[in-house]
């Protein structure tokens, strides 16, 4: 049976809680009782939030907290300072930490072996010798040397076609990879798999000849799983990066 992913259980959880919260609430069981309206503010600020923090946004980060306080501001007795006064300090703080944390709060990706600062939209932008092997969403086929795969809040399925494949790089936030080897071909002894991510899950699918090492790649609350063996003396997938929160899994096929 084929395993629930870490994203649909976390979105899974937290709708239905909402749903059971909005129950009691109608029903009068808590000791507090909210508005509808309150309700569905909540969730749409929250899931809001969840995303500025996963996707390392300032902005949205800062100012999904500040419309949650407006939200809020009658059980939390501040009344008197919403909306302008949270607004306006909400956008102190975002200049504020913006210029604390100029350079380290944007995300670090890995390219070429290489840590970047920047944002997605920019890096995904990226003039190189590869950009068509630069991808954000969606399915497709792709081919060359080294090959970059970024993903975030989506699904994301890449069939690998490269004759002369050396490390393919994978950005991943809160979603789902897929990543099929069956029809390519190392320029070597070894790929490199580079993972470096937080919340989702990764399926890389590679040739029964090839081997597995997974010593360089750290996994921080998340697990590894290689289904069957190998059984050839082909090339070895080497797994290297850091991911936290999430699953890989290895598939022989």
């Amino acid at each position: 049976m084929k395993k629930f992913k870490l994203r649909e259980v976390f979105w899974g959880i937290a709708l239905v809680a909402a749903a059971v919260f909005l129950v009691l609430n109608q029903l009068h069981l808590l000791s507090f009782h909210l508005k509808v309206s309150m309700i569905i503010w909540t969730i749409i600020f929250g899931a809001a939030l969840i995303e500025s923090v996963a996707n390392k946004s300032l902005f949205g980060t800062t100012f999904s907290i500040a419309f949650l306080l407006i939200v809020y501001a009658e059980p939390l007795h501040i009344t008197k300072i919403v909306p302008w006064t949270v607004l306006v300090a909400a956008l102190l703080i975002y200049l504020g930490l913006t210029l604390i944390f100029k350079r380290s709060w944007f995300p670090r990706i890995v390219y070429f072996n290489q840590k970047k600062d920047g944002k997605w939209k920019n890096f995904s932008n990226n003039r190189s010798r590869i950009d068509n092997n630069v991808f954000s969403s969606g399915t497709g086929k792709v081919d060359g040397e080294d090959i970059v795969i970024n993903q975030r809040l989506s699904s994301v399925s890449r069939y690998v076609h490269s004759q002369n494949l050396r490390s393919i790089t994978i950005n991943s936030s809160l979603g789902e990879v897929e990543v099929y080897l069956d029809q390519a071909k190392a320029a070597g002894d070894v790929v490199t798999v580079d993972i470096n991510g937080t919340m989702g899950e990764i399926e890389i699918y590679v040739p029964t000849s090839w081997k597995v090492n997974s010593d360089n790649l750290n996994l921080a609350l998340g697990e590894l799983d290689i289904n069957d063996e190998s059984t050839g003396d082909g090339p070895t997938l080497m797994l290297t990066g850091h991911f936290s929160m999430g699953d890989v899994e290895v598939n022989y096929i």
